[in-house]
């Protein structure tokens, strides 16, 4: 394409192994069928991986950067990039996302990805700049914490302006829930924190990926794209939620989720508990919190910065208040920010952290782990300063903190001994703070989701909570403790935000889909109804499922853990239910025109046509 509008039209492609790299451009076809962002990547990486079955850690998984085509344009929340791989932490299809800035300068630099294979033969960094890509020396960055990388880069290049994208320790050390931290530099930072993609940094002996540009992304019909933001922008800033973001952050829904009995306590034992004492309003309340910022073209700002004994530092979002708060049973704002903070230095997913420790403090109080296999240690609900202690042996892979950096999946099998149902996860991946009890469309949008247990890939419990998504066809209200025709809506809403982080767009900044197709075409010049962007999220769904059942993933995997199904809260919001999975499975499988052992039908391929994927996946298909 002689002009590239919203994309740049180039990706690079990093061999470490063989020091190469090749700038290749991007094919107008890939980007129509499969618009960017999480689509490009997984198209990207079906291509690329020799073998679907490979370990995750060797050398030859495919490690995808991406941008979207809405990327650094002026549309509101256009600041994220994603990260995809065969994931360390479940064996399938992983990926994460990340807000701030790095996105933004990938593209200013020239490039909307970077696929990278192979290992170094000694820590390295990638340095991507206006449209050069440098395989650097990190041999003095290996062993530093994330702030610390950040910091050193920026002084070795002598530019403060660099974005820095990089693993801490525990990315170093393999641990299966590290994560990639972006954006360091307060009022950072962002992190790309699930599905364990810090550990592939590691496995290829990268340490980090440093962009800095001074390009800009050209758009096609920019005039229209401001017309259409300026009528967009009261809309979204009315929004009740968008209010609470920008007050408190996600901070803000703590009350609303304990209200619904979706906020987890006690491993999802409890459906009361101090709530009170964590939520947004109680960082202000103390006087922690000091300011707030935004990503690129955000106007929310949803970022909090609190001060404590003089250091500014992030304040915890709502997933790690929970995480670390009140699934541990610890009620204390100036412990989440210390506990944040050591996540945050060693690069660790603080739901998968949150989770696994709460998985062993189940299992400590119920006999299934003795002091002694711990280390000496006490696990007891509530108790802050072991869990900073654990943190820290987590990250740094030591004792029984190595055990607890494999993630609750395979840290239960290892103890054995009853533990594996006290561990809370889908495919691998930690169930993220919103039980499924409270939205029982949530337990079907976990079990079916590509990644494992996520909240984010179709946030079904805000259609549950009473929001009408007309665009999408959606009309109904939605009773949250029903199952049925939740297959068809969460089917719907998995496409949609797989075009949402395609494209790449911050899904805390509601426009409306009709508005999200008019804003695609004026800024790429490409023009897409919104019935065609909904085909090409489904097809971008469709292929990751067919990714993953090369891997191995079958209706076997479609599950929940036993405690959603079989265990009530006898307290709270969600008091009393139970997630009746195998109903809402079958309508969604029959939606999604999948066999009974959750492939695709040939008809589903043809439609979306991705037939000759599963032919080189060697997927097996039925009629």
């Amino acid at each position: 394409m002689s002009q590239w509008y919203g994309y740049v039209g180039k990706i690079a492609f990093v061999d470490l192994s063989r020091e190469k790299v090749d700038a290749r451009e991007l094919n107008p076809e890939d980007a129509n069928a499969f618009i960017g962002g999480v689509g490009l990547a997984a198209k990207i990486i079906v291509e690329e991986l020799e073998d679907p079955k490979i370990d995750p850690l060797n050398p030859e998984n495919v490690l995808v950067f991406m941008t979207g085509p809405l990327t650094g344009t002026p549309v509101y929340g256009s600041g994220r990039y994603v990260v995809a791989a065969k994931s360390p932490l479940t064996g399938a299809w992983g990926e994460a996302h990340a807000s701030g800035y790095w996105g933004v300068e990938l593209k200013k630099a020239g490039f909307d990805g970077i696929v990278i294979k192979g290992r170094a033969s000694d820590p390295v960094y990638l340095y991507v700049h206006d449209g050069e890509v440098e395989i650097r020396d990190a041999s003095k960055l290996w062993g530093l914490d994330t702030f610390e990388t950040d910091e050193d880069v920026r002084k070795e290049l002598g530019d403060t302006e660099v974005k820095v994208a990089t693993i801490g320790r525990a990315g170093e050390r393999l641990a299966r829930i590290a994560c990639i931290v972006s954006d360091v530099q307060p009022p950072g930072p962002r992190v790309a924190g699930r599905a364990g993609l810090g550990a592939v940094m590691g496995s290829k002996n990268l340490k980090a990926v440093t962009v800095r540009g001074t390009g800009k992304v050209a758009v096609k019909d920019s005039q229209r794209v401001v017309s259409v933001l300026s009528r967009l922008l009261p809309l979204i800033t009315s929004f009740p939620v968008t209010q609470i973001l920008a007050a408190y952050g996600t901070a803000g829904e703590v009350e609303e989720f304990y209200e619904y009995g979706d906020m987890p306590a006690k491993n999802f034992t409890l459906g009361e508990f101090d709530y009170k004492s964590i939520r947004g309003q109680a960082f202000k309340e103390r006087g922690l919190v000091i300011r707030s910022h935004g990503c690129w073209a955000c106007p929310v700002k949803c970022w909090k910065v609190v001060k404590i004994n003089g250091r500014e530092m992030r304040a915890p979002e709502y997933e790690t208040i929970a995480a670390l708060g009140s699934l541990l049973m610890i009620y204390d704002p100036e412990y989440l920010v210390k506990a944040n903070e050591i996540c945050n230095r060693y690069g660790m997913d603080t739901i998968s952290a949150g989770v696994t420790i709460a998985w062993a403090m189940e299992a400590y109080e119920k006999g299934l782990l003795t002091k002694e296999e711990i280390g000496g240690l006490e696990l007891k609900w509530g108790d802050k300063e072991t869990v900073l202690r654990l943190l820290k042996m987590m990250g740094e892979r030591e004792g029984f903190g190595k055990i607890l950096s494999e993630g609750v999946k395979r840290a239960s099998a290892i103890v054995g001994k009853g533990s594996e149902e006290l561990a809370m996860h889908v495919k691998g991946l930690e169930v993220p703070m919103h039980d499924p009890r409270a939205f029982k469309g949530m337990g079907l949008q976990y079990a079916t989701s590509n990644r494992g247990a996520c909240h984010l890939q179709g946030l079904t419990f805000r259609i549950e909570q009473g929001l009408r998504m007309l665009d999408l066809g959606i009309h109904e209200r939605v009773d949250r403790f029903e199952h049925g025709g939740k297959g068809r809506i969460v089917a719907t809403m998995q496409a949609w935000h797989e075009v949402v982080e395609s494209l790449v767009l911050c899904k805390f900044i509601d426009i409306p889909p009709a508005h999200v197709a008019g804003l695609y075409t004026f800024v790429t010049g490409m023009r897409k109804t919104l019935p065609e962007l909904l085909t090409a999220g489904r097809r971008i769904f469709t292929l990751k499922r067919l990714f993953n059942v090369a891997c191995g993933i079958a209706r076997k995997d479609d599950v929940l853990p036993k405690r959603f199904l079989k265990e009530p809260l006898k307290e709270g919001g969600a008091q009393g239910q139970v997630v009746e999975l195998e109903p809402m499975l079958k309508e969604y499988y029959e939606y999604m025109k999948w066999d009974e052992n959750g492939v695709p039908r040939k008809e589903a391929l043809e439609e979306l046509g991705l037939l000759d994927y599963a032919g080189k996946l060697g997927v097996s298909i039925s009629s």
